[in-house]
């Protein structure tokens, strides 16, 4: 099994929620933790600076293009960030329950 964390972010924590509830109800991964963050990018050519709220997702690696799928036709954002690191080793417990809770 290889699990991975997957990261994306929202404007606001009531989108941030929704997200975090219909991934984990979907099996699309175990866990997802939410946490604010300021946020500065290059948006249309112009530097921009705001609050958002990140979304660590663990999930196994063979889950992804469908959670990546799901966050694209459920986000608001034009372009949503989706990323996904992989986990190169962790607890054997721990990587065992992501695997069984999202088979």
């Amino acid at each position: 099994m290889k699990a991975c964390l997957v990261i994306t972010t929202c404007a606001s924590r009531e989108e941030a929620d929704q997200l975090a509830t219909q991934i984990v109800e979907n099996r699309l991964a175990a866990c997802v933790q939410i946490s604010e963050i300021n946020s500065y990018y290059i948006w249309e050519g112009e530097v921009v600076q705001e609050a958002e709220f990140r979304l660590a997702i663990k999930t196994r690696r063979e889950r992804y293009e469908k959670l990546e799928a799901w966050i694209r036709e459920q986000h608001s954002y034009d372009v949503p960030e989706i990323i996904l690191v992989p986990v190169e080793t962790g607890s054997v417990d721990y990587l065992d329950w992501i695997e069984a809770v999202t088979e």
